[in-house]
C-alpha cells in the first residue's frame, strides 16, 4: 500500500499537471486507500479475524495491487512525462491518458464499494476487539518427565557443563533457538538435575509484554518463601531484597523465553556476582538477547544443534507420530501415510500439532509488520534451500518491500532487517567448516518455519507456491502476485498457459523443461530468480520494462544469451547470470539504476563502462580481458563499494599497459567509496603485479575487507595504513617478526586468515606489545607453523582455525605455546593432514585424541574442538 500511496501522490504531482480529468479521481483515491492502508496495518496486529473481515482486506489488498499495476502501465506508455515530441508520440500520450481515465473510473467504483462495506460491517471495530487467549503451549514443558524426553540427553549435559566449568564464580548461560525446539523443555531439564544441589533456586518464564512487578515477585516468593511480604515491595525493594538475601549463598536461576534485552537488564540487578558458584540459565527464541545475557567473561551463548539437521527434523516427527497415535490402535497402511503426510503439510491445521503452531505463531506475530512482510518473501525458495543474504535483500527492495532515500540506503536498511531475522531466529546462521576452504557461513529456514510461512502465505495470498503445472492454473485464480514453481521430474510434463501469470511480479523458477514459460507475458515483472534451469530463452527480457532483479543460474554448457538490446530496462537493480555467456549487450553500460552486476569470468565488457555512475557491486571482472580504455574508465566508478576480481591471464605482451591502467584505477577507488575488494588469481602468483601493489598510495582509504587471495613476497607496505580494516585476507612467502606488529597495528581488525610459507625461527609471536585488541577470528591455513600467544595479546580472540600435519604432531606436538593465555577462545577449528605415501591414515584418531587433550589440558575454558582430517593432495 505505502508504494501505490507514492505513486499516486507522483500522478497528483508537476510533472503530470496535464492529467486534468483524473486529478480528482487520483487525489479520491489516494485520501480512500491512505485510511483503509491504516486500517490494514491495524488489523495485522488482530488474532483471529473473522471471515467477513479477512474478506475484505484480501479485496482491497488485490485492489491496491490493480491500481498500481495500472499506474505503472501509463508511466511507461508516456515515457515518465505527460508532455510528448512528434505527433504520433502526443497520439500515444492522449490515448494512454485516456485508457488512463477509463481506468481510474472503475478502479474509483471499487474503492467506493470496499468503502461502503467497511462502514456497513463496521469493520474498525475489529482492531478493538480481543480474542480468546490460548493456554501457553510452554506449561506442558515445565512438567515434562525427563525421562519420558527423547533425545535430552545429550544437550541437557552440554549445558550442565558449561554452567559448571567456573565452580567458584557466577556463569550466564543462554540457551538460544526459534520457538517450538525445546528450549523450555531443556531448561527445564537442567533445572530438574542441577537444582537438588543449590541451596537457592527459582524458576520463571517472561512473556512477550511482561510484568516486571509479577516476575520479581515469582523470584522473591520461590527463593525467600511464600511469606517474604512481596506485597510489601516496590520494585527496587524487590531487588534489594533478593540481592541481600542472595549475596553469600549459591543459587541456581532460570529465566525462561526473554523477549527483550530491556527485561534481561532489570532482571540480572537481582543476582549478585559473589563467589559462591551461582548459576543462571536464561532461554531465548532472539540471538541479540543471547548476547547481552552473556556480555561478560564468563558468560556463554548456548545454540542449540542446527535446526536444519536431520536427527532433529525426525526427532520431532517421531514425537508428533507419537502423539497423535497414543490412542489409536489397529491402523492400516493409507492410515499411516495420511499421518506421514499430515506432518509435514498440515501444521496450520492439525490438532496435534497446534501446541507447536501456537510457539511458532507467537515468534511470527511478534514481528514488527516490515519484517513479516520480508519474512513471508522467504517462501519463494524450496525446503533447505541456502538463502543467500545479499540477493534476499535485493529482491526486498526490488519487491517496494523496503524503502529509502536511494537504492543503497534501502540496502543497507533491508540488510538490518535480515539480521534481525537472523536474531529472532526466523532465519538460521550456520558455519560449515573445511579442511582447506574458510568457513562458509550461509542461511537456511527449518522447515517447520517454511511451513509457516506458505501456510500465512496462502491464508493472506501473498504468494502460491506450485509443484506440478498441470494446477498453476487452478492456483493462480487467486492472483498471488509471487509464484515460485518448486518442479520435481513429475512436474514437467506440459508448459506453464500463456494466461496465468500476466499479474506475477515475482518469479522464482526451480527445474523448470526449456521453454516451458514466456516471458513476454509477464510485463508486470519485477524479480525473476531462475535456479538450476536449462534452455530458458532470456532474449524476450529486455521488454520487461518493471524488472528490477534478474538471477539466471544454470549449469549447462551451452551459453545463455541476452537481447541484444536491454537500455529499456531502466529500473533494472540486479544482473547475475551464473553459467556461460555468449557476451554482453552494447547498451548494457546505460542501464541508469544498475546497481550489482555479476557475469562469467573471461567476458570482455563493452566500452564505456564509466557511465554504470550506480554501480555498487562488481563481481567476477577480469581485467585481463578488458580493454585499456575501460580499465582506465574502471576508477571513474565512484560509488562503487564491492569489487571481486578473477585474473585468469597476465602473460600477454600488452599486459604492462593494462596493468598500469588499472592499477591507476584501483588506487582511485581505494581512496574513494570502496569497503570490500576480492582478488583471486587462477595462477597464485602475480608476479607482474606486484610492483604495480606495492606501488599504491592510500591517502584516504576507508576499507573494510580486503581478501587478496594470490601470494606476495612480503606484506605490502600499505596494509599498515588500512586504519579501517575489519577482514583480512594475505598470503606472503615470507612472515617477519615486524609484519605481525604492522597487522596487531589495525585497531579494526576482527577477523584475519593469514597464510606465511617462512616464518622467523621461533614460529609466529604474538606479545602483549603488540595486542590485536579487536580480534574474533584468527586462521592459518600454512601447516607446521609454530604459534606463541603471550598474556593479552588476543583477549577477545573467540575462533582459532589451524592446519596441522599427522607427522609434526607426531615429532612435536601440537605447536600452540600459551593457549591458556586466550581467555575468551570458545572455538576451535583443525584441519589435520595425513600422507598416504607414509601410511599415515591409521594414526588419525589417535592424533586427533592427542590434539583434544592438549586442548582440555592447556585451556581452562574447554572449548569446542572440530577436526577435518584430509589427504594431502600431494606426497613429499
Amino acid at each position: 500500500m505505502n508504494s501505490l500511496l507514492g505513486k499516486l501522490a507522483t500522478l497528483m504531482g508537476e510533472k503530470y499537471t496535464k492529467l486534468k480529468d483524473v486529478r480528482k479521481q487520483v487525489e479520491f483515491l489516494h485520501e480512500e486507500l491512505s485510511s483503509m492502508g491504516a486500517l490494514l496495518e491495524d488489523l495485522a496486529d488482530v488474532e483471529g479475524l473473522d471471515n467477513q473481515t479477512k474478506q475484505w482486506r484480501n479485496k482491497v489488498r488485490e485492489m491496491s495491487y490493480d491500481i498500481e499495476d495500472c499506474i505503472d502501465e501509463f508511466i511507461h506508455r508516456v515515457g515518465g512525462s505527460s508532455d510528448g515530441k512528434g505527433l504520433l508520440r502526443r497520439l500515444k500520450a492522449l490515448r494512454a491518458r485516456h485508457q488512463l481515465a477509463n481506468q481510474i473510473q472503475e478502479l474509483k467504483a471499487r474503492v467506493q464499494e470496499a468503502s461502503a462495506r467497511r462502514t456497513r460491517y463496521k469493520l474498525d471495530d475489529c482492531k478493538s476487539r480481543s480474542a480468546d487467549v490460548a493456554i501457553d503451549p510452554r506449561v506442558t514443558a515445565l512438567y515434562a518427565e525427563s525421562s519420558r524426553l527423547v533425545g535430552i540427553d545429550g544437550p541437557r549435559e552440554e549445558v550442565i557443563n558449561l554452567l559448571t566449568r567456573q565452580v567458584q564464580l557466577l556463569r550466564v548461560v543462554s540457551i538460544v533457538v526459534f520457538g517450538g525446539l525445546g528450549k523450555t523443555t531443556l531448561a527445564n531439564a537442567v533445572y530438574s538435575k542441577l537444582g537438588g544441589t543449590f541451596g537457592c533456586k527459582a524458576f520463571v518464564s517472561v512473556s512477550q509484554r511482561p510484568d516486571m512487578m509479577v516476575l520479581l515477585k515469582s523470584l522473591v516468593t520461590q527463593i525467600l518463601g511464600p511469606t517474604a511480604g512481596t506485597h510489601t515491595y516496590e520494585m527496587n525493594g524487590l531487588i534489594d531484597s533478593l540481592r541481600n538475601y542472595l549475596k553469600d549463598k549459591r543459587y541456581l536461576v532460570v529465566v525462561d523465553d526473554l523477549w527483550d534485552a530491556s527485561a534481561w537488564e532489570i532482571i540480572k540487578c537481582a543476582f549478585p556476582e559473589g563467589q559462591c558458584g551461582s548459576k543462571v540459565l536464561t532461554t531465548t527464541r532472539i540471538e541479540r538477547v543471547a548476547g547481552t545475557c552473556c556480555n561478560f567473561q564468563w558468560g556463554f551463548v548456548y545454540r542449540m544443534k542446527p535446526l536444519d539437521d536431520h536427527n532433529s527434523r525426525q526427532l520431532f516427527y517421531v514425537i508428533s507420530i507419537a502423539s497423535l497415535l497414543a490412542s489409536q490402535s489397529n491402523m492400516s497402511v493409507s492410515q499411516w501415510n495420511n499421518v506421514l503426510n499430515s506432518l509435514r503439510s498440515d501444521l496450520r491445521s492439525n490438532p496435534t500439532l497446534e501446541g507447536m503452531r501456537q510457539i511458532l505463531n507467537l515468534s511470527y506475530t511478534h514481528l514488527p509488520h516490515h519484517l513479516k512482510t520480508c519474512l513471508l518473501y522467504i517462501g519463494m525458495y524450496p525446503e533447505d534451500h541456502e538463502i543467500e543474504k545479499n540477493h534476499l535483500v535485493m529482491q526486498w527492495v526490488a519487491e517496494g518491500f523496503v524503502c529509502g532515500l536511494d537504492g543503497g540506503d534501502a540496502l543497507e536498511i533491508a540488510g538490518s532487517y535480515f539480521n534481525e531475522l537472523v536474531n529472532r531466529s526466523m532465519i538460521i546462521q550456520l558455519v560449515e567448516h573445511h579442511a582447506w576452504n574458510m568457513e562458509r557461513v550461509y542461511h537456511k529456514v527449518h522447515d517447520m518455519v517454511l511451513d509457516l510461512i506458505v501456510s500465512k502465505s496462502a491464508e493472506e495470498n501473498f504468494l502460491g507456491v506450485v509443484q506440478n503445472l498441470g494446477k498453476i492454473t487452478t492456483r493462480q485464480k487467486c492472483k498471488a502476485r509471487r509464484l515460485s514453481l518448486q518442479l520435481d521430474e513429475t512436474g514437467l510434463d506440459k508448459s506453464v498457459p500463456r494466461s496465468s501469470l500476466p499479474h506475477v511480479r515475482s518469479l522464482s523458477i526451480f527445474g523448470l523443461p526449456h521453454r516451458s514459460i514466456e516471458l513476454l507475458e509477464l510485463k508486470f515483472l519485477r524479480v525473476l530468480f531462475v535456479c538450476k534451469v536449462e534452455g530458458l530463452d532470456l532474449t524476450p527480457i529486455g521488454k520487461l520494462f518493471q524488472l528490477r532483479y534478474l538471477y539466471v543460474k544454470s549449469n549447462q554448457r551451452l551459453s545463455m544469451q541476452l537481447p541484444q538490446q536491454i537500455c529499456r530496462l531502466h529500473h533494472l537493480e540486479t544482473l547475475v547470470i551464473d553459467g556461460q555467456l555468449s557476451h554482453l549487450p552494447h547498451d548494457i553500460v546505460h542501464l541508469p539504476a544498475l546497481s550489482c552486476l555479476k557475469v562469467s569470468v573471461m567476458i570482455a565488457y563493452p566500452d564505456g563502462i564509466n557511465n554504470m555512475k550506480s554501480l555498487r557491486t562488481l563481481d567476477c571482472f577480469d581485467p585481463s580481458k578488458q580493454s585499456v580504455d575501460n580499465l582506465r574508465a574502471l576508477g571513474e566508478l565512484l560509488n562503487l563499494r564491492e569489487l571481486y576480481m578473477c585474473i585468469t591471464d597476465h602473460s600477454s605482451p600488452t599486459m604492462e599497459t593494462h596493468r598500469d591502467a588499472l592499477f591507476c584505477s584501483m588506487e582511485k577507488l581505494l581512496n574513494g567509496n570502496l569497503r570490500h575488494l576480492t582478488v583471486f588469481a587462477v595462477d597464485h602468483t602475480l608476479t607482474g603485479y606486484y610492483d604495480g601493489w606495492n606501488s599504491l598510495c592510500l591517502s584516504d582509504c576507508r576499507l573494510e575487507q580486503l581478501h587478496l587471495q594470490f601470494t606476495f613476497p612480503r606484506l605490502p607496505v600499505w596494509v599498515g595504513q588500512l586504519s579501517t580494516l575489519i577482514s583480512l585476507e594475505i598470503h606472503v612467502d615470507e612472515l617477519c617478526k615486524d609484519d605481525i606488529a604492522v597487522l596487531a597495528g589495525l585497531a579494526a581488525l576482527a577477523r584475519l586468515l593469514l597464510w606465511a610459507c617462512f616464518v622467523p625461527d621461533e614460529g609466529i609471536v604474538f606479545s602483549s606489545a603488540t595486542a590485536f585488541r579487536a580480534l574474533g577470528y584468527f586462521e592459518s591455513r600454512r601447516a607446521g607453523l609454530a604459534f606463541h600467544f603471550q598474556a593479552g595479546a588476543m583477549p577477545k580472540v573467540e575462533t582459532l582455525r589451524l592446519q596441522l600435519g599427522v607427522q609434526e604432531v607426531k615429532t612435536c606436538g601440537v605447536s600452540l605455546g600459551g593457549i591458556e593465555h586466550l581467555p575468551s577462545l570458545k572455538r576451535v577449528a583443525i584441519g589435520l593432514g595425513y600422507s598416504g605415501y607414509r601410511n599415515e591414515e591409521p594414526e588419525v584418531p589417535m592424533i586427533e585424541a592427542a590434539i583434544r587433550d592438549f586442548f582440555d589440558e592447556h585451556h581452562p575454558g574447554r572449548p569446542a574442538i572440530q577436526i577435518t582430517s584430509y589427504l594431502y593432495m600431494y606426497d613429499d
